[in-house]
């Protein structure tokens, strides 16, 4: 027999018993949807999880800060305060590629027309910018060497602008939250003044003087660590507190000048994120504690892998309950139709020709019900998007990221279809040799 003519038979006996192949197909193609389905929600969570992790820092920044409040558990001689001296030699660690200290402080703001706000600022290097990603501006621009006083916006930070009156009605945390409303001005527009300390600036009795400074642009990122904070230059805001210091008599410190004894915090750039354990390691090496989003990073994606292979397992039973139904639809033909098996050797089909037609009919029922799992698996995917990105539709308008809960990608489709028509061939091996194994002479004797 040609392959088209066992192809033929064997189409025609799945459809001779339409129901038993619905049903035995059926299994196949809920085996199908469960792994698929469960699979693609592992999928989809790493996808958010990395886009949180995107929104949440930055991958390839290793913080390094002093770790005083563990040397007593540690007994080693851990350093309070990191060096010049100390920046230099991360900086010549293999991997790093730049590094800045940091600084950061709170401070009042208010512009020309009595807006105010409290808000946090922070200092660093401007070579470090935009390694830090705050080169990438929503409106205006980022800092240069030539601004003076030159201050660049975090997106949440312009939430927070109130006139007095506002700031005084909202006394209540989540109503201060739930009452945020975009800015009604540019702050590129607006003259704007600040001022260190609890004491807000801008009234008549008060004994700070605060400062001009000049806002140069507002940054396009939604970073959860950079948005809610303002950025300068570290050494011009190193001047700015040091006048407000002298001015106040150093009242914050006891009357007395403070020690310059170096930074709490330290910023280093890995590009390469394999390096990125290698580096930390010779940092804590040096007294310091450092954290990364890798390292997080890590954990969550071996907790997802573990979370996939439970997916994928759910998935796997409903295939094997549909393996069997397989095997017993093939068992079931072979007792029905054995004088057919019989009058098919006789007239002189080959063994290999009689295996192959039941190794061809179960395959067939494993990949007809894998595509048919696969189309009802991408419905249900889409359903499931919809459903979710209507519930966060809030946080994607804030994000601007589109919401995917179930993500398919091709190569799960051709392993999906692949494994079902491998199923079913597997399925089928067993009565197939049966087939071929039986006697012609006994089969069609048998009504």
């Amino acid at each position: 027999m040609n392959k088209f003519d066992l192809m033929t038979m064997g189409l025609k006996n799945l459809l001779r018993r339409k129901l038993r192949t619905f049903l035995t197909t059926l299994g196949i193609i809920i085996g199908t949807i469960s792994i698929v389905v469960m699979v693609s929600i592992g999928i989809g969570m790493q996808k958010q999880m990395n886009d949180q992790f995107n929104q949440f820092g930055s991958i390839d920044i290793v913080t390094v800060n002093v770790a005083k409040q563990t040397a007593k558990l540690t007994n080693k001689k851990l350093k309070t305060h990191i060096t010049a001296q100390d920046i230099k030699t991360f900086e010549k660690i293999d991997g790093v590629e730049g590094a800045t200290p940091v600084i950061s402080y709170t401070v009042h703001m208010i512009t020309s027309d009595r807006l105010k706000t409290q808000t946090f600022i922070k200092g660093m290097n401007l070579a470090f910018f935009k390694r830090y990603g705050l080169d990438k501006v929503k409106q205006g621009r980022s800092l240069t060497e030539k601004d003076r006083y030159g201050v660049l916006f975090g997106k949440e930070t312009l939430y927070d602008f109130k006139k007095s009156a506002e700031i005084e009605e909202e006394e209540d945390f989540d109503e201060f939250f739930e009452a945020r409303k975009p800015p009604k001005f540019n702050p590129m527009d607006a003259a704007m003044y600040m001022s260190f300390g609890e004491e807000p600036i801008g009234n008549e009795d008060s004994s700070i003087q605060p400062v001009p400074i000049t806002p140069v642009g507002v940054l396009a990122t939604t970073n959860y660590l950079k948005s809610p904070y303002v950025y300068m230059d570290i050494k011009q805001l190193e001047e700015l507190k040091q006048n407000y210091d002298k001015m106040t008599d150093y009242q914050a410190y006891g009357g007395k000048m403070p020690k310059n004894e170096g930074y709490t915090e330290v910023l280093l750039h890995v590009p390469d994120r394999n390096n990125i354990k290698k580096v930390q390691s010779a940092v804590r090496k040096m007294g310091f504690k450092t954290t990364s989003s890798e390292e997080i990073l890590k954990q969550t994606k071996s907790m997802n892998k573990i979370i996939n292979m439970v997916f994928g397992g759910i998935g796997g039973i409903s295939l094997l309950v549909a393996a069997i139904g397989i095997t017993n639809t093939m068992v079931m033909a072979i007792y029905e139709r054995r004088k057919e098996i019989g009058v098919m050797k006789v007239i002189g089909a080959s063994l290999r020709d009689i295996k192959g037609l039941f190794l061809f009919e179960s395959a067939s029922i494993g990949f007809i019900g894998g595509v048919i799992g696969i189309v009802a698996s991408l419905l249900i995917s889409a359903i499931v998007n919809l459903v979710a990105g209507n519930a966060m539709m809030g946080e994607m308008v804030e994000t601007g990221t589109k919401m995917s809960i179930s993500i398919i990608p091709g190569w799960l489709i051709v392993l999906a279809l692949g494994f079902t028509a491998f199923i079913g061939l597997i399925s089928g091996y067993m009565p197939a040799v049966k087939a071929m194994r039986l006697s012609a002479l006994e089969a069609i004797k048998t009504d």
